[in-house]
């Protein structure tokens, strides 16, 4: 018998080897993630739907023998099918909503094995660089109920972190699977584009720069999830370039030596970064080279004003394109009330664009990208902080009221460094090395070329195994 606190202990690798070696069944460690979720989740509100009974009726009909075989897992209630389930965006205009079948990355899930029991939190449409909505509440931080837990993929970074499961779903469209990671004290990647299918469903996302992936706890669990979620046969817009490698494999590797790295400080749109961020860029820098690695300032240089209002139509496109296809689908219309102030706001932007600025939104932003790649192209890996500041105290980033011109500067402004990574497609990793003076925890972000995860994955092992997050993420769980 596996009790929650000793399956809250566990990554996924560890979970699924107990499981292929008889010492636990996958019914069992689905009782002790329910009785996990069932103790925090009243305090936490990192899951907004369980699906328990299809859980146990999947391990029942025989799960896929994959490598994470009855190992617990959630998707976000963002973009992503999942059949059976009620896919609401974060909005009461969806609540109705249920997918008649599994979007790509939920179906790879299942064949890697892994038990779908529920979905996450997540801020409306994913808007938000924290995890509050007027229909799904608020996530709070397990480092501190009064924080946020970031976002948008706030609800899962609080679930993993807290011990209730061992990695989770995650989307990253502007930061929201980086965000969280750093918030809650795991490890977020964004992948390059196009190295995961995510489906090919309406409303998937926020055209190119829309990625999906997973928030984890170990690096072992995110290379090998990556090995088995990537995409390498299924017809796709987008194909990732790099090395067609196991991820898995290089754990196995000699630790890189010397790569080049270069550091920002200040972010391009020159927003100002906590001192405690810069305290902990500074630890990671002297961490770095004491490995062998050669550090060097970088100031990167683009209009970051041109960006944001790219972004703004790229996403109120998006909105409007899926509250449309809903009507469509429906027959009921869209009203005010059904959406928080801000995201109206987008939807109604989206209804009034022409596909002429839709077009020149895209080529900007990439041109955009050319800038930034030119810039960073002399260095193995670009390092920052994550966010500007520690996890903000809820409420801070209030979607309630307003226009979405005048919110999204505050987005922007706690989370400076994310989104032109998804402008350029890059890889991209946020690691738990930092703490704030009380105690919060504070990631660092890590960038390399676009198809060069295997560099990202190789140095965050490397980093894993010489700094002290992996016990500071256990003295987590065992005071939860």
């Amino acid at each position: 018998m596996l009790s929650p606190h000793e399956y809250a202990r566990l990554d996924a690798t560890a979970l699924s080897e107990l499981i292929r070696q008889g010492e636990v069944t996958a019914f069992e460690v689905l009782d002790a993630a329910i009785a996990r979720i069932e103790a925090l989740n009243p305090q936490i509100n990192a899951i907004v739907e369980t699906q328990y009974d299809a859980a146990r009726a999947a391990i029942s009909a025989g799960l896929p023998d994959g490598p994470f075989r009855g190992v617990p897992f959630a998707i976000k209630d963002l973009h992503t099918l999942v059949r059976g389930s009620r896919l609401s965006h974060g909005s009461a205009f969806f609540a109705d909503h249920v997918s008649d079948h599994d979007s790509a990355i939920v179906a790879k899930a299942r064949a890697a094995g892994l038990v779908i029991l529920g979905r996450t939190n997540t801020p409306e449409f994913g808007l938000n660089s924290t995890t509050e909505s007027a229909f799904l509440g608020a996530t709070h931080n397990p480092w501190n109920l009064e924080r946020s837990a970031g976002g948008s993929s706030g609800g899962s970074g609080a679930a993993v972190a807290s011990g209730m499961l061992p990695m989770a779903h995650a989307t990253d469209s502007g930061g929201s699977t980086r965000i969280p990671a750093a918030c809650c004290g795991v490890i977020g990647l964004k992948p390059t584009r196009g190295r995961i299918l995510a489906g090919l469903d309406v409303g998937e996302g926020w055209h190119d720069n829309f990625h999906a992936f997973a928030i984890t706890r170990s690096v072992r669990d995110t290379a090998l999830l990556l090995d088995l979620l990537k995409n390498i046969d299924e017809p796709a817009p987008t194909y990732a370039p790099g090395p067609q490698v196991s991820y898995r494999s290089l754990l196995q590797s000699p630790p890189p030596q010397g790569l080049r790295i270069g550091v920002i400080r200040r972010p391009a749109s020159g927003v100002p970064v906590a001192a405690e961020c810069l305290d902990g860029l500074d630890a990671t820098i002297q961490l770095l080279e004491g490995l062998g690695h050669s550090v060097q300032p970088l100031a990167l240089a683009f209009d970051t004003a041109s960006v944001a209002k790219g972004f703004l139509t790229m996403l109120a496109s998006s909105v409007a394109s899926t509250v449309a296809h809903h009507e469509a689908k429906t027959g009921r219309k869209a009203v005010p009330s059904d959406f928080q102030a801000t995201v109206w706001d987008t939807l109604m932007i989206g209804r009034t664009l022409s596909a002429g600025e839709l077009n020149a939104a895209i080529a900007g932003v990439h041109m955009t990208a050319a800038t930034i790649l030119r810039q960073t192209k002399a260095f193995d890996v670009v390092l920052s902080p994550t966010v500007a500041t520690e996890p903000p105290l809820l409420g801070t980033l209030d979607a309630s009221a307003g226009s979405i011109e005048s919110f999204l500067p505050k987005v922007f402004g706690f989370a400076p460094f994310t989104s032109m990574y998804n402008v350029t497609g890059q890889p991209a990793i946020s690691l738990p090395l930092a703490t704030s003076a009380s105690g919060l925890p504070i990631g660092m972000q890590f960038a390399a070329a676009p198809g060069r995860e295997d560099l990202l994955i190789a140095l965050a092992a490397q980093l894993e195994a010489a700094s002290d997050w992996p016990q500071r993420q256990r003295a987590l769980i065992e005071r939860l």
